[in-house]
């Protein structure tokens, strides 16, 4: 039960909108890697006359649609756990922004992309300092 919301506390309104950019790009990372999935077939067969193409063949779109179906499916969960008011989705999407923020900390100074580098410096701070410091955030999931 420390696990989940207090029966007092309900789910902030940030948190489910959290949770639904979740299940927005865990539905498009489902999509995507079915996508590459079938379309690695379609590439093997044309691949025989490409030589640039037969080098990598199917075989790399299939690795990359079994990786985007892994976070598609992992994003459905963190989605449901956000919603849910699961702390452990809580904690992971915390994780996960400071990540995004220290990777976007080196892009900013690591290459010529210092712009999106900022946007994602911004957000990912956004939602970390959200999820990590909100008054009713930290009352909703119980902690002081």
């Amino acid at each position: 039960m420390a696990d989940t919301i207090s029966q007092t506390a309900t789910v902030p309104t940030g948190v489910k909108i959290l949770a639904v950019f979740y299940y927005i790009g865990a539905v498009f990372s489902v999509l995507l890697a079915i996508l590459l999935l079938i379309g690695a077939s379609f590439i093997d067969t044309i691949a025989q006359s490409i030589p640039v193409l037969a080098l990598i063949g199917g075989s790399l779109f299939i690795v990359v649609g079994i990786v985007y179906l892994v976070f598609g499916i992992l994003g459905l969960f963190i989605g449901r756990g956000l919603w849910k008011g699961k702390n452990w989705a809580r904690i992971f999407v915390i994780i996960v922004s400071i990540f995004w923020f220290v990777a976007a900390i080196m892009m900013i100074f690591n290459s010529s992309l210092w712009v999106s580098g900022i946007v994602n410096l911004l957000i990912s701070g956004l939602i970390g300092c959200y999820l990590l410091f909100s008054k009713s955030v930290k009352e909703a999931f119980g902690k002081k």
